[in-house]
């Protein structure tokens, strides 16, 4: 007998992607009791797009609230014990979900993830993305890695209460890190990470939104700081040693293409990052 399983995605401007995201859920090859889309006040397509589907629990966020609280949202109105979620950005492999599944409960096992491919690294951009800031722990199964990435996860619901819930000052990034520690916390429980559970991002990015992603991972992330010209520095100085590090081992292997793209991102970093501390002065 089958267990019965919600899947959640939260979502925000995500009319290139959420087609693609819900139909992958749609097709899973194990069976998915209830999907619930959490619309964080998109002001593209989004809306009109989930319109389109009559079998979906959707709800409208009057106001952008983040992805801290839209995951405690999703848990707290599904239905089931075992709650999936994915990013709204992701496509999932048709047996994603009967490859992670047989891990939880076992070996105190609360909490899995999959492994997420770039799917568009045609695109030197995202190729970049995918060599620094992929989401993924590599072709080999982990028990208790260090987190687990949230963009795709499946949870036992009754450890979640067991927490304070995913942090809702996290916004855009950090909250899987933080929620993680969380969990550990607990004791006598384990997370795993599942290789062969395949998953797909689909974001192509340009270098002004490769750029903004960076900038809201590093500046927003792990913790929230208030806006200062001493945050500003610390980051600059941070981001100089990553660009510095990530120039001389391209030098050695000719990959000049990377190089740009690092010095681009470096100083679109530290241009958003003043931007935003002039904004909230």
């Amino acid at each position: 007998m089958t267990e019965k399983v919600t899947f959640y995605i939260p979502t925000f401007n995500a009319q290139n992607t959420i087609e693609l995201c819900i139909n992958s859920v749609r097709n899973q090859t194990y069976p998915v009791d209830e999907i619930i889309i959490i619309n964080d006040n998109s002001t593209d397509n989004t809306k009109e797009i989930l319109s389109k589907y009559d079998d979906l629990s959707i709800i409208n966020n009057n106001q952008n609230l983040g992805l801290g609280y839209n995951r405690n949202l999703g848990i707290q109105s599904s239905s089931n014990e075992i709650i999936a979620s994915i990013d709204s950005d992701v496509e999932l492999d048709k047996k994603w979900l009967e490859n992670i599944i047989i891990n939880l409960k076992k070996n105190n096992i609360v909490m899995c993830g999959g492994n997420m491919i770039e799917k568009y690294t045609n695109n030197k951009v995202n190729a970049w993305r995918e060599k620094y800031y992929n989401q993924s722990w590599g072709k080999t199964d982990i028990l208790n890695p260090a987190f687990l990435y949230g963009c795709n996860t499946i949870l036992l619901k009754s450890y979640w209460k067991k927490t304070d819930g995913y942090d809702e000052n996290l916004k855009t990034n950090g909250e899987d890190i933080d929620f993680c520690k969380q969990l550990k916390s607990i004791g006598d429980i384990n997370l795993y990470y599942s290789s062969n559970s395949l998953c797909y991002h689909l974001q192509d990015d340009s270098i002004l939104s490769l750029s903004k992603r960076v900038w809201r991972y590093h500046s927003f992330g792990y913790k929230i700081k208030v806006p200062s010209k001493r945050k500003l520095i610390n980051l600059s100085i941070k981001q100089i040693r990553f660009f510095l590090i990530r120039f001389f081992k391209g030098l050695l292997k000719f990959e000049i293409k990377y190089i740009i793209i690092s010095f681009m991102v470096l100083i679109n970093f530290i241009k958003l990052e003043y931007n935003y501390l002039k904004k909230n002065k």
